[in-house]
């Protein structure tokens, strides 16, 4: 993908939602194979051990305030012994939170390849068939990026949506879904990710379950607040698999 490149002119109406969703412009490429193994020098013992350090102080790393809301809706929902789902990873910030609060073994897709560093963790990737499926399922940051080739991934204006409806056949019935997006006035930045306002949003949760959700009303957000291209507002909703 050239730095120059804009949507596809056949796939610009589906990318919009027919003008629901603003279009911006950015761009970058984080499948590189420099940046690539930038990002892996983070999966060693080392980051893991002292990762644990910093959640079990309920520090927080890249997305602050999320994590701050995670740590409470992983009080209130248990994961406990269960069987847990990672999507995406460019540091096992998460997959190592999941580990902590309990969770008895840690599934991490993500289209890189990555390297274990515990035997409770297991890295693969999308078109890897499971024969299992999952109590639960957790996602921070992640969806917005699916179908837009920042990762490698081939362009697809529905894959956000698919890749979260992906999840309900991987998630047993009654499963639990951590969820947390960037939220704001419905754009796109191409290629980087996508800001989920009062079409997206709703659109990419249809058929799940809303439980409770964190961060919407403690700090006075809707799905109407301009926040640029910025990703730092993520609250987390917790979804059940019905």
């Amino acid at each position: 993908m050239k730095q120059d490149m804009k949507i596809p002119p056949n796939m610009l109406d589906e990318y919009s939602m027919s003008g629901k969703v603003k279009i911006e412009y950015s761009y970058r490429d984080d499948s590189s194979i420099e940046i690539q193994k930038e990002i892996n020098q983070n999966y060693t013992e080392r980051v893991f051990l002292d990762s644990c350090e910093r959640i079990n102080r309920r520090e927080c790393n890249y997305y602050a305030s999320t994590d701050l809301f995670l740590y409470n809706a992983l009080s209130d929902f248990s994961i406990c012994n269960k069987d847990v789902c990672v999507i995406g990873s460019t540091h096992p910030w998460y997959e190592t939170m999941c580990l902590n609060y309990g969770a008895k073994f840690v599934t991490v897709i993500e289209y890189s390849k990555r390297k274990s560093f515990n035997d409770r963790i297991i890295y693969t990737q999308p078109d890897i068939e499971f024969n299992k499926k999952f109590d639960i399922c957790l996602s921070i940051s992640s969806f917005e990026h699916d179908g837009l080739g920042r990762y490698g991934d081939p362009l697809n204006p529905n894959g956000d949506i698919e890749a979260m409806q992906k999840m309900k056949s991987i998630l047993k019935p009654g499963g639990l879904m951590f969820l947390a997006v960037p939220i704001g006035i419905d754009t796109l930045w191409f290629n980087v990710h996508r800001i989920y306002g009062a079409n997206r949003f709703y659109h990419l949760i249809n058929g799940w379950n809303i439980l409770k959700d964190y961060g919407f009303k403690e700090n006075s957000f809707n799905l109407t607040i301009n926040n640029g291209e910025s990703t730092n507002y993520q609250p987390v909703t917790v979804l059940s698999n019905e």
